[in-house]
């Protein structure tokens, strides 16, 4: 579920969630954040971070995981810590393709700072096609290093 974008309400879609999961329907909820600490602004849960207006929802066993800037071991036990049942990955994992591995041997590990060069990108066998396509990412590859 993308929360912050397609001019959705945070009520409706907390709602809508918690049907969902009193019902049953899902398997596991996707929660795909743009940054998973990020604190909700206004209205109801204003002060919350986005993350707990649904990790506090009853679950009737549906598991709940999140993606959203998780760079490091600290931030993916945070979301456990924070009412996860496990974490996704997206930047970390196209930085370093085994992260799951570097997190579980090294509870301090962080992902390479952004942006990276192209290079370190080819070096962790991105092909060229998607090193081009993650240009167009704000601040992922830095600007000259093609």
């Amino acid at each position: 579920m993308s929360i912050e974008r397609y001019g959705l309400q945070l009520d409706e879609l907390r709602e809508l969630t918690a049907e969902i999961l009193e019902r049953k329907l899902i398997d596991y909820l996707d929660l795909a954040l743009w940054d998973s600490a990020q604190m909700v602004r206004e209205g109801t849960f204003r002060g919350k971070t986005m993350l707990s207006v649904f990790t506090s929802l009853p679950r009737k066993g549906v598991r709940v995981g999140a993606a959203g800037k998780i760079m490091s071991a600290h931030r993916a036990v945070q979301l456990l810590d924070e009412g996860c049942d496990f974490v996704l990955i997206a930047r970390a994992g196209i930085l370093t393709r085994d992260f799951p591995l570097q997190v579980m041997a090294d509870p301090r590990y962080e992902s390479p700072t952004l942006p990276v060069t192209a290079g370190y990108l080819r070096r962790g066998g991105l092909s060229e096609r998607f090193i081009n396509h993650l240009q167009g990412w704000p601040s992922f590859v830095l600007p000259g290093s093609l």
